[in-house]
């Protein structure tokens, strides 16, 4: 397995503090954007599916918030 990089690093130390549920949506939507740009579609299609499925598990105010801020 290889060494993550910096803005790796920095990502998953973000991801091991608070943050909301609206804005980890919006970041795991984001990842899947840039899977996608990279041609990594199927990776991109789990992101996606994740954030779907979070947004689902969160309740309808988790979607409002996702949406107002996409």
């Amino acid at each position: 397995m290889r060494e993550l990089d910096d803005e790796e690093k920095l990502l998953l130390h973000q991801l091991d503090g608070d943050i909301s549920t609206g804005d980890l949506i919006i970041m795991v939507r984001d990842l899947g954007e840039i899977l996608r740009g990279r041609g990594h579609v199927m990776q991109a299609n789990v992101a996606e599916l994740a954030a779907d499925r979070l947004r689902l598990l969160s309740g309808p105010r988790a979607g409002v918030i996702s949406a107002a801020k996409i």
